[in-house]
């Protein structure tokens, strides 16, 4: 089945899927524009970091989720590839920030496999902390995340001028959705942003119809973790709406996933 002129892979048709849905952890940009230390056009949040606060919440967030047993049940994480999902997802479900921070982190024998797509980032354009390095710079510092679904080594999303709409950022989290449903994966762990994972989850209730609590409607804290099924007649529900596919919002074909060591 195509998504929008993208390969999908389809090895079963389950009832329903978890998607375990996580916010970056605090980043430096929140610090600083919460402070009114800059404002969000400040070239210096050029794809922020985590903070110090940050760091501690991944630590927090890893521990609860090795206490839960849930470390054992993901298949699969997606990040966003801007530096702060990065290092969250990096640090939650690997055990390590990256190469340069290796000691805030213990490092895990058994974990899945994490995957950057550029369809789950933070709405994009204007604000220079949304904008994303380089691929062959994250490589370096990022080995455990499988970079091959990322066409563009420079951000070639990102506009300087303009800010995504929210009607955009609501049709790529369906779409996005859409793509996680025919993964073969039943539990997948999404590391994402505050605009996208909102933005994507309303749209799942009030377009499509799925029932969701209004919590899980709510901007999501930093570091929160948020689980949510799918079912099947969602997917089914979804293909009804009409939105439009964007070329620049879809995965590039190939469907293959690299587990790291």
């Amino acid at each position: 089945m195509d998504l929008c002129g993208v390969k999908t892979l389809r090895l079963s048709s389950p009832r329903f899927k978890t998607l375990h849905l996580v916010r970056h952890a605090q980043g430096v940009h929140n610090v600083a524009i919460e402070k009114g230390e800059l404002t969000p056009l400040a070239g210096e949040l050029f794809d922020a970091r985590l903070s110090v606060k940050g760091i501690q919440q991944v630590s927090e967030r890893r521990e609860k989720i090795i206490k839960s047993g849930l470390l054992n049940t993901i298949d699969l994480v997606i990040t966003s590839p801007l530096r702060r999902a990065m290092e969250t997802s990096v640090g939650i479900f690997r055990g390590q920030e990256d190469k340069n921070q290796s000691d805030n982190f213990p490092k895990a024998n058994n974990s899945p496999p994490i995957v950057a797509l550029e369809i789950c980032r933070e709405r994009m354009g204007l604000y220079p902390c949304d904008r994303r390095e380089s691929i062959d710079t994250h490589r370096t510092c990022f080995s455990e995340i499988d970079f091959t679904m990322i066409e563009s080594d420079e951000d070639a999303l990102w506009q300087e001028e303009e800010r995504e709409d929210m009607e955009d950022v609501s049709a790529r989290g369906l779409h996005f959705l859409k793509w996680l449903w025919e993964r073969p994966e039943k539990d997948i762990a999404v590391v994402s942003h505050g605009i996208f994972l909102q933005q994507t989850l309303r749209a799942l209730h009030e377009k499509v119809g799925t029932p969701l609590e209004d919590h899980l409607l709510q901007r999501f804290a930093n570091c929160e973790l948020r689980s949510i099924r799918i079912e099947k007649s969602d997917m089914e529900a979804y293909t009804l709406t009409t939105y439009n596919c964007k070329e620049y919002i879809t995965p590039p074909p190939s469907t293959s996933i690299h587990p790291f060591e």
